[in-house]
């Protein structure tokens, strides 16, 4: 989908959830609230829910119109418009972040950024497509967190993985 279709989907709201991923839930249900940064963010579901519950976010997405929708739930929420596809890297010190977030969106050089900007003991959340044109090969998530501790693996149609960085 091109950015001018995104912006489309966000001004018509067309196929817009607004419920948080369960994944999301899940990784964070025993963390005390940190600072998360939840790249392609979208209309912001993930950025919302964890705002809600006491963290302080950052979340960034290359179509205004999703960034007009995060802001109009949480105007506390830090929402930026930055094309995350230009290989310039993420504007934030090294180990910044308590919780990345990248669900749904697959760009393999981002991967490189979010790991660089999660805190040791950080947690990184990604859900991936298996399947279709923007996918990730099987077994690919866990060798690009190779040597990070494994908190939860599934692999299907959508791969998903959590993990935390090294404390060390």
């Amino acid at each position: 989908m091109s950015l001018e279709e995104w912006e489309q989907r966000y001004r018509t709201r067309d196929e817009i959830d607004d419920e948080p991923a369960q994944l999301v839930i899940d990784a964070v249900r025993d963390l005390p609230p940190g600072r998360a940064l939840d790249l392609a963010c979208g209309a912001g579901r993930n950025a919302v829910w964890l705002a809600r519950n006491g963290w302080e976010v950052v979340a960034i997405d290359g179509a205004s119109e999703a960034i007009r929708l995060v802001h109009g739930h949480d105007v506390q929420i830090d929402a930026r418009i930055m094309d995350l596809e230009t290989g310039a890297p993420l504007p934030f010190e090294d180990e910044s972040f308590d919780l990345v977030l990248i669900l749904y969106y697959l760009h393999r050089p981002l991967f490189a950024e979010a790991k660089r900007v999660v805190r040791r003991g950080g947690l990184l959340v990604t859900a991936v497509r298996t399947r279709g044109r923007f996918a990730i090969h099987p077994g690919e998530l866990a060798s690009v967190f190779e040597g990070w501790e494994v908190v939860e693996a599934k692999e299907g149609e959508i791969g998903e993985l959590v993990v935390r960085r090294p404390a060390l």
